[in-house]
């Protein structure tokens, strides 16, 4: 029996995912198994999987959310200890040993994502505004929250927490997870610098106001970090964008207190990073919007 399980989700991937599975392959520190989770019956992951002898392949029948596609993963998984990459993201040497030895502090630990192009001005702001809080120069300690593409966590604490919760909205599992993770568990959330990911972010204006578009909105409607006055704001076409700000200051600290040359590439690109707070600010108010109008997550 392996002693860890690495679980990637992939959905329309294909083209990152050996990429992703050569830099996987060759981690060392303890026997594992790798699980790609074919999360739409898309014959052209299998195809890429299929070159890596030692992967195993899980296919669903029907398109799968993320979180829902990693719970497959976990079902099928051997190990003892789970580690999840996404299918978009590269591990430095070391991943693998860095999330291991973290466990020894906390219940869940998540590493640092940095930029796989890093110099696409769109790439790059596609990471400062979701990895923003896991840079390298951030020191190992407690956080709130880590995302799911560079999680490590022991199977049977992911399975007291009952897994990603199962949610109808494309992003925001790893969020809510993270969430219910330290109410049950206070200061039991820990980063590991070492832990390291590269994530190669969109590349295209599309892309990245749909997916910032999608974060903004999933955040309003599971109200992460939220107050209750930030909802209210949101509903508000000429108030939103004062959360929007909040967010945008918050990036800036970031950048400013662990990752200057960051800081610096946010400026040199900031009418990008402008344009994709105006899509995420778009996504918050349509999330206020309909929470509203819900009292809930529909």
């Amino acid at each position: 029996m392996p002693a860890a399980s690495v679980v990637i989700p992939c959905r329309g991937h294909s083209g990152t995912l050996a990429r992703c599975l050569a830099s996987v392959t060759v981690q060392e520190a303890t026997d594992f198994e790798i699980i790609v989770v074919d999360a739409a019956h898309d014959d052209a992951v299998v195809a890429t999987a299929t070159c890596f002898p030692t992967v195993r392949i899980v296919r669903s029948n029907r398109p799968l959310l993320p979180g829902d596609a990693r719970n497959l993963g976990v079902r099928s998984a051997q190990g003892t200890v789970i580690l999840f990459i996404d299918a978009d993201c590269t591990a430095d040497p070391g991943w693998l040993a860095a999330g291991l030895a973290g466990l020894n502090n906390a219940v869940i630990v998540g590493g640092t994502v940095e930029d796989g192009a890093p110099w696409h001005p769109i790439a790059v702001i596609d990471n400062v505004m979701q990895f923003a809080h896991v840079p390298p120069a951030r020191p190992a300690g407690p956080i709130a929250s880590v995302p799911a593409c560079n999680m490590a966590i022991r199977r049977a604490d992911f399975e007291r927490l009952g897994g990603f919760p199962t949610i109808v909205l494309p992003a925001g599992e790893d969020g809510l997870f993270c969430a219910r993770a330290a109410e049950r568990w206070p200061g039991e959330l820990w980063f590991e610098p070492e832990m390291r990911v590269r994530h190669f972010g969109r590349t295209t204006l599309r892309s990245l106001a749909d997916h910032q578009h999608r974060f903004g909105h999933a955040r309003a409607m599971l109200g992460l970090a939220l107050t209750p006055a930030h909802r209210r704001l949101g509903r508000h076409a000429a108030l939103a964008p004062a959360v929007a700000l909040v967010r945008l200051a918050y990036l800036m600290r970031c950048g400013a207190r662990w990752r200057p040359f960051a800081l610096t590439k946010m400026l040199l690109f900031s009418p990008i990073l402008v344009f994709a707070m105006a899509a995420w600010c778009r996504g918050f108010r349509a999330g206020c919007r309909q929470w509203a109008a819900a009292g809930s997550i529909v």
